[in-house]
C-alpha cells in the first residue's frame, strides 16, 4: 500500500522538465484551410444564430412574394408556410391545387416516406404496393387523381422545405414499402409488417431517390432541407425513447451531411440546408414546454426570423411581423410564433427568459380570467339553487301550515 500511494503522488505531482518544453520546441497544430472552433456561450450569445449558419446560407435570397413554397415533414415545417401566408408570401398557395400535399400529408416525416411520395407521383411504384392510413386511423386511396395533384403540387413548387423527422420505420415485408406510420390492429399482419431503424445508408439513398426526380423531372425546384428537432413521442424499440431518439437524430444528421457533401456542387445553389435543429438544441436555455416535445414559441419565432433573414427578400421580411395580419381565430401558439419571429435585439439568453416568464404571466393571466368566469357561473347556479330552496322551503311551510289549520 506505501508503494501505491508513492506511485501516486508521483503520478499526480509530475511535470516535464523545463528543458524539454521550450516555445521552439513545440510544433504547432496543423489547422487546415478552414478551422472554425466551437464557440462557447458567450461567443454563441453574442453571435446570435447567425454564427450556426456559416457554411450554409444561400448568396442571394431565395423567396419572394411570387416564389411558391412547400414545406413538408412535420408540425415545426408547418410554422413556416403560416408564417409565409401570414406576410404575404405564397400568395396562390391557398384555393388551388397548390396546396395538395399539405392537404394529403405534410406530416409525412421520414425520408423513406417522402422519398415514395415523389416515386409514385412520378410513376416509379404501383399504387398496388402502397398500404396508407393517416394520423385519424383511416385508409388513404393512392387515386391516379390524387397522384395528379401531388405531381401538380411538386411541378409548381419553386421552393421545398424538407423537414426530416426520424428514422424509425414501419415497412411492408412483400412490397418492401415503407408506411406511414404505424397501422390500427385490424390492419396490422406480424408476418408482413416489420418495423426498422433505418441506417445512415438506407437513409441516404432515399435521399439520393428524391434528388434523381428533382435533377430528372423538377430541375429548377430547390430544397431546403432541415431536421426536426421534436423528439420522438414513442419508440417501437426495446431501449428508452430519450436514446432511441438520440440515435434516430443522429442517422438523419449524418446521412443529409453524407448526402449533400456527395452533391457538393449544389449545395446552397439547388439543394440548402438550413440548421433549425442546431439551433435549439445548441442555442436555446429551455427550448420544450413541460411535456418536453413541444417548442415554446419563442424557439420557432427565433428559427422563423433567422430563416426569413437570409432566405427571404429584404424588403419583404421588413414588413413581417404586423399581428394585425392575424385573424382572431388563430391559434394563441401561433400568433406568438408569429409576433416573437418580428422581435429581435438584446442579450439572447436573458430575453428568452423574460419572454418565458411574460408568457407564464400571460397564461396566469388566461387561467384567472377563465377561474373568473366559471366562478360567476357557479355564483350564478348557487343564486339561482338558494332561490329554488327558499322556494321549496316556503311552499313546504305553507303545505304545514295549511295541513294544521285543517
Amino acid at each position: 500500500m506505501p508503494e501505491n500511494r508513492k506511485a501516486r503522488k508521483d503520478l499526480l505531482s509530475w511535470k516535464p522538465s523545463p528543458a524539454e518544453v521550450r516555445p521552439d520546441n513545440i510544433p504547432r497544430w496543423h489547422k487546415g484551410a478552414v478551422y472554425h472552433q466551437f464557440p462557447d456561450k458567450k461567443r454563441m450569445r453574442e453571435a446570435g444564430p447567425d454564427a450556426l449558419l456559416e457554411g450554409w446560407k444561400p448568396s442571394a435570397p431565395l423567396i419572394g412574394r411570387e416564389t411558391r413554397v412547400l414545406a413538408v415533414g412535420s408540425c415545426f415545417a408547418r410554422h413556416f408556410t403560416l408564417w409565409l401566408a401570414e406576410n404575404g408570401f405564397n400568395r396562390d398557395f391557398r384555393g388551388s391545387a397548390y396546396n395538395a400535399l399539405l392537404r394529403f400529408g405534410v406530416d409525412f416525416e421520414s425520408p423513406a416516406v417522402i422519398a415514395q411520395q415523389f416515386r409514385w407521383a412520378f410513376d416509379e411504384l404501383s399504387p398496388e404496393s402502397l398500404l396508407w392510413i393517416d394520423k385519424n386511423r383511416q385508409l388513404v386511396a393512392a387515386t391516379d387523381e390524387a397522384k395528379c395533384e401531388v405531381r401538380a403540387t411538386l411541378e409548381h413548387t419553386d421552393i421545398l422545405v424538407l423537414t426530416l423527422g426520424l428514422s424509425e420505420v414501419w415497412y411492408d415485408a412483400v412490397s418492401g414499402e415503407p408506411l406511414w406510420r404505424a397501422l390500427t390492429e385490424d390492419l396490422y399482419d406480424p408476418q408482413r409488417h416489420v418495423f426498422r431503424v433505418e441506417t445512415v445508408a438506407q437513409t441516404v439513398d432515399w435521399l439520393e431517390a428524391i434528388e434523381r426526380i428533382r435533377s430528372r423531372w423538377l430541375p429548377n425546384l430547390r430544397i431546403v432541407f432541415t431536421v426536426s428537432p421534436i423528439p420522438l413521442k414513442t419508440t417501437f424499440r426495446p431501449v428508452s425513447a430519450v436514446t432511441a431518439n438520440t440515435v434516430s437524430k443522429a442517422i438523419l444528421r449524418a446521412a443529409l451531411d453524407e448526402f449533400l457533401r456527395r452533391h457538393a456542387g449544389l449545395v446552397n445553389d439547388r439543394l440548402f440546408y438550413f440548421p433549425a435543429y442546431e439551433m435549439v438544441t445548441q442555442y436555446f436555455v429551455a427550448p420544450f414546454k413541460e411535456d418536453n416535445r413541444h417548442l415554446v414559441p419563442i424557439v420557432p419565432g427565433t428559427v422563423i426570423a433567422t430563416f426569413v433573414k437570409h432566405y427571404c427578400e429584404p424588403h419583404l421580411a421588413a414588413h413581417a411581423g404586423d399581428p394585425r395580419s392575424w385573424d382572431e381565430t388563430v391559434e394563441k401558439t401561433h400568433r406568438r410564433v408569429h409576433h416573437h419571429a418580428a422581435v429581435g435585439g438584446g442579450d439572447a439568453a436573458a430575453r428568452e427568459l423574460l419572454v418565458r416568464i411574460a408568457e407564464l404571466e400571460e397564461d396566469v393571466t388566461e387561467l384567472q380570467a377563465v377561474c373568473d368566469a366559471r366562478q360567476r357561473v357557479i355564483d350564478e347556479l348557487k343564486h339561482a339553487a338558494d332561490d329554488r330552496l327558499r322556494a321549496i322551503h316556503e311552499l313546504d311551510a305553507a303545505l304545514r301550515a295549511e295541513r294544521k289549520a285543517r
